[in-house]
């Protein structure tokens, strides 16, 4: 995940200074062709450019590096803790499943395992037959997977979660198609 992340701000800082440099050589150019200077004149501002040119790739790598450090350094924070805190939460999911297909009736499962019924006649049928516990079951469960999706989603980058919205959009692409494929 980080070496993706560190490309991209590989290509993104190569192109600034690429832009900056054709920016500045393009300059150069406008100002030589407007005005007509004597060799030691040319000689003097060309020393002078290439030093701005430098000064600015300089500056633009230096604020690109300090950009990766920070960025690293956030990585390097979040990933440590993610780890143990992800397992410790699918631990919990787990019991969380089992303690709810454990609380399944054998009406709730014939329900589920109903090939004549279609997706949503299942969905109905099986949350009218859901007790008060299984409900509150369902609802902490949903609770907490919210909240892990915004401490998530609040510690990744701009690029991640534009990364995260896209697979989301690709498996509803995907869920979409195949609830065709099923209807025909």
């Amino acid at each position: 995940m980080i070496l993706p992340l560190k490309l991209s701000i590989m290509r993104k800082l190569s192109a600034k200074i690429t832009t900056s440099a054709m920016i500045l050589f393009l300059f150069t150019g406008i100002s030589f062709a407007q005005e007509t200077k004597t060799d030691n004149e040319l000689k003097k501002q060309e020393k002078k450019t290439v030093k701005e040119q430098n000064q600015v790739k300089e500056q633009n790598a230096v604020k690109e590096q300090t950009k990766a450090q920070e960025q690293n350094q956030v990585n390097e924070k979040s990933t440590k803790n993610e780890p143990v805190q992800a397992k410790e939460q699918s631990q919990v999911q787990k019991q969380n499943q089992v303690k709810f297909r454990n609380s399944l009736t054998p009406e709730q499962k014939a329900i589920l395992e109903n090939k004549e019924m279609t997706k949503n006649e299942k969905k109905k049928a099986f949350k009218a037959s859901l007790s008060e516990e299984q409900k509150s079951m369902l609802k902490e469960n949903k609770e907490m997977r919210k909240q892990q999706r915004n401490e998530f989603g609040g510690n990744a980058s701009e690029e991640q979660k534009q990364q995260m919205r896209q697979e989301r959009e690709n498996v509803k692409g995907e869920n979409a198609k195949q609830s065709k494929g099923k209807q025909n």
